[in-house]
């Protein structure tokens, strides 16, 4: 049997040990959340990194650039700052090459739409029918660019041009199709009676930013 002496020296290293592992639990669970907060700051900073500045992409021609106001005057531009004035964080890239088709649209879409981009706003066709390009043409090239970008996931809003017949490819892609009035102000043209002036511009970036402000709120 053991005596009193040794069952009292056990019963201190037990109690001894005990004590340590609650010591070492508390450690635990107190450095626990300190711990994995740099983890969670990380995520979310990687969070923010890959869904900050929405990218919206502005596909057309000299209309689009801002022909005769500039870039920084045209409606891609006035549309992102009047987006950013509400707190949303977003890029509206200008994709414009004055006197573009809807071929040479197709023809650079790779290269204007990087990956990444959330939503295109497709204006054009007008220098198609200046260069008498065929109707149908002009469709089958809308309906290429949007096959792309559906299978991209990329969301369209394409201005109308042709009626009937676009609207029929918009519903077949899943595009919205808006009035050509919504893309092109016909009351505020240049001297050339063509080309928009910057109150066109403001305009246009406000019809339009509705409609982008719908899209880019879906998931």
């Amino acid at each position: 049997m053991r005596s009193a002496r040794e069952r009292s020296v056990n019963n201190q290293k037990r109690t001894g040990g005990l004590a340590t592992l609650a010591l070492l639990a508390a450690l635990i669970v107190s450095a626990g959340p300190a711990a994995a907060q740099p983890a969670t700051d990380n995520m979310m900073r990687d969070g923010r990194a890959t869904t900050a500045s929405l990218r919206i992409v502005a596909l057309g021609d000299s209309n689009t650039a801002g022909f005769w106001v500039g870039r920084a005057n045209a409606f891609p531009a006035l549309m992102e700052a009047s987006l950013r004035a509400e707190g949303i964080d977003v890029e509206v890239l200008n994709r414009g090459i004055s006197g573009d088709t809807t071929g040479g649209m197709l023809a650079r879409l790779d290269a204007a739409v990087t990956p990444g981009t959330r939503v295109v706003i497709l204006q054009g066709g007008y220098n198609d029918r200046s260069r008498a390009v065929p109707a149908q043409d002009t469709a089958a090239n809308i309906d290429a660019i949007l096959a792309r970008l559906g299978a991209r996931r990329v969301r369209v809003v394409l201005c109308d041009l042709s009626g009937a017949q676009w609207a029929a490819i918009a519903r077949r892609h899943g595009a919205l199709l808006v009035p050509s009035s919504t893309c092109y102000d016909a009351d505020s043209r240049g001297f050339d009676g063509l080309h928009m002036n910057a109150a066109g511009h403001r305009i246009v970036a406000a019809r339009l930013k509705p409609v982008v402000r719908r899209l880019i709120s879906r998931r």
